[in-house]
């Protein structure tokens, strides 16, 4: 009930800032374009036997050698009806633990709410940058299982004050390429901005219109962002 009024009060929040929010885009895609032209990162396909620390285990599943992250497992579907044809084999993704979708919202007085976006790079993104939730991470990323640095804004999660939660909510991964796995979603208001001392270089702050329009340029936006946003 608590996080419900929340909700019910940050659309409020929303409501009141549509005199003043930003609408057109085009500031944060010039600024994605500049991150691009700075930004080093290189993906390219290679054989699966060619893979550091993924290995093949007895049954021929791949794993990382942590134990930890996703594993490629196979499934053997029988449909009963339900799709088009009446059974099928195939790999899929599986993981115990979901991942963590985490958006920042504020509210200035020139500006109205904005939420942080920020831009990732991920291998198999069209465009090297995409713009992701505040925060996108696994349970494995936090207990920093690969071994690198928390994700940033871990140090927002772990605050104690200063801060409101909007709302949180499972939804299911997609079901096609993932074996029952859901993410959580969530909305948190920074009420107190000195508790960020993650870089924000690779961050920004965006209005919900803005954000809406953003959703229309192709391959720009995450669709963890749309679904984030969708009960706003």
């Amino acid at each position: 009930m608590a996080e419900r009024q929340h909700l019910d009060w940050f659309r409020e929040r929303l409501a009141a800032s549509r005199g003043k929010e930003a609408v057109d885009p085009a500031p944060i895609l010039a600024w994605r374009d500049k991150l691009l032209e700075t930004v080093q990162f290189n993906a390219r396909l290679i054989p699966v036997n060619e893979l550091r620390k993924w290995k093949p285990d007895n049954g021929g599943n791949i794993r990382h050698e942590s134990g930890l992250f996703f594993g490629v497992e196979g499934v053997r579907v029988e449909a009963g009806g339900l799709r088009e044809v009446g059974g099928w084999d195939q790999p899929i993704l599986t993981q115990v633990e979901g991942g963590l979708l985490v958006l920042l919202a504020r509210e200035t007085e020139a500006d109205g709410v904005q939420l942080l976006l920020q831009a990732k790079a991920e291998p198999g993104n069209i465009g090297i940058l995409q713009l992701v939730p505040s925060m996108q991470a696994t349970w494995s990323n936090l207990k920093r299982a690969h071994q690198g640095r928390n994700p940033p804004l871990t140090e927002v999660m772990d605050a104690r004050r200063g801060i409101r939660w909007i709302y949180r909510a499972e939804h299911n991964e997609e079901g096609g390429r993932f074996w029952q796995k859901s993410n959580e979603n969530v909305i948190v208001f920074v009420e107190d901005e000195s508790i960020i001392t993650s870089d924000l270089t690779m961050f920004t702050w965006a209005s919900l219109s803005q954000i809406r329009e953003l959703a229309l340029v192709d391959n720009v936006l995450s669709t963890f962002v749309k679904a984030i946003i969708a009960p706003l």
